[in-house]
Formats: structure tokens, C-alpha cells, sequence
């Protein structure tokens, strides 16, 4: 877990940075708390943050600029930011700001904003242990192309890596969202933010790779991949 706290005002930042310390202590979270008061630093690293507390009226750059960078980088972070001024509230609800906090941070509500973060983190992240390095990791739910089983084994495919795990293929599935996940073959449950390209037999995704889709399950994907289109 990490968390990125700026603000250009070292007081107001040593502060955050005790208390939302404090929260990860009370909570037993493993989090790697980054405080910064130059914002044009983060923008000119490859710093990436799971959750980020920012000063929206900075002098060296806006908050808001800084959000978009870092939503860049990891679609999946967390906003939340200090303000008291009113012209910045589209700009921030426009990156789905999770929760807008006033100065002096009131200890009560950053800590129900960090446990909001929390909560969301957890719906759209999951924990994979791997079975060759023996440990957890915590990987974006949406980065997952297609789970599929291997052996005894399932086996997650992101674009970026594989991940072998021991859990049971079936007990695996049941943690994903069967809103843009389907079971394509009894084998192969598919992304359907991936797809790239459809026939009534097979599907493409993004990273080349080709599935085919089963013969009775043909049909039914096909209602449901259109079904997926209109609502998105």
C-alpha cells in the first residue's frame, strides 16, 4: 500500500502525515506513506500511489494537475483533497474524487476517508498468492485479461505478468465481477473490457491473444457481449 500526502505548507504536511501514520498503525496496514511538499517533483518522477491526500492550491502546481498525472499512471488511485475553494469541485469530482477534507484535518473524518479508500481498494483489487514465489500480491482486478486453469492450478494472465496460484479455479472466479467477466469455455474466464475483436466463435484480446468461444456457449455470449456494448 502506498500513500502519497502533498501540501506546500511543511506544518500542515508533518501533521497529515501523524495522523494518517497513526491510522495505518491502528488498522495493522502495511502502507509506505510518501509526504511531499513540491508536487513538481512527483510529476517529473514515475511515482505511482494507491491512495493520494492533496493541497488542490499549490504555488508550484495545482492538485489538480497532479491527480491527473497520477491517475494517469495507476487509473485505480484514490482522491482525496483538501480545498476550501469552490472552483475546483467539478475539476476534482471530473477525476472521481472520493472525499473533499478541510484544514485542520479533523481526525474522525480522514479516518473514514482512508477507510472509504480502503473499501474501495478492496473491490477492485484482489490478493493472488503465487505458487512459484510463495507470496501475495495485490493486482487490479480490471488488469486481469483471463483466468484459466493450469493442471490443479489457475492461472491469472494480466498484460503485464502470469500468476500461478493453488487456489481452485471455481473459488478463484467467484471473486471477480460477472458484470465484464464471462465463462467463455470451462477453461477460460474472459475480461470483456479486453476484447479487441469478435466472432460468434472466438474472441481477440488487447495482448494478441486468441480464445475460442465453446459451441454452447456460443450463443449466450453473443447475447451477453452486445448486451455488454449498449451498456457501455
Amino acid at each position: 500500500m502506498t500513500i502519497l500526502l502533498c501540501d506546500d505548507d511543511p506544518v500542515v504536511l508533518n501533521s497529515l502525515f501523524i495522523q494518517v501514520q497513526k491510522y495505518t498503525e491502528l488498522r495493522s496496514l502495511s502502507a509506505t506513506i510518501t509526504p511531499a511538499t513540491n508536487p513538481v517533483e512527483i510529476l517529473q518522477s514515475s511515482y505511482i500511489c494507491d491512495i493520494a491526500i492533496l493541497d488542490i492550491q499549490m504555488e508550484a502546481c495545482d492538485g489538480i494537475t497532479l491527480a491527473q498525472e497520477l491517475k494517469q499512471r495507476n487509473p485505480a488511485t484514490v482522491l482525496l483533497f483538501s480545498t476550501g475553494y469552490m472552483e475546483y469541485l467539478d475539476a476534482a469530482m471530473d477525476l472521481d474524487a472520493l472525499r473533499f477534507l478541510h484544514k485542520p484535518f479533523d481526525t474522525e473524518r480522514l479516518y473514514s476517508s482512508l477507510d472509504k479508500a480502503m473499501e474501495y481498494i478492496n473491490t477492485t483489487c484482489l490478493y493472488v498468492f503465487s505458487k512459484s514465489s510463495g507470496a501475495s500480491t495485490r493486482i487490479r482486478i480490471d488488469d486481469i485479461l483471463y483466468v484459466t486453469r493450469s493442471g490443479r492450478h489457475t492461472l491469472i494472465h494480466t498484460a503485464g505478468e502470469d500468476y500461478t496460484t493453488v487456489e481452485d479455479f471455481n473459488s478463484f472466479l467467484a471473486k471477480l465481477p460477472v458484470s465484464f467477466f464471462y465463462l467463455v469455455h470451462k477453461s477460460f474466464f474472459i475480461n470483456l473490457h479486453h476484447i479487441c475483436r469478435y466472432s460468434y466463435s472466438a474472441l481477440w484480446l488487447a495482448d494478441g491473444s486468441r480464445i475460442a468461444i465453446a459451441p454452447r456457449k456460443q450463443a449466450a455470449f453473443h447475447t451477453f457481449w452486445f448486451d455488454y456494448l449498449r451498456r457501455h
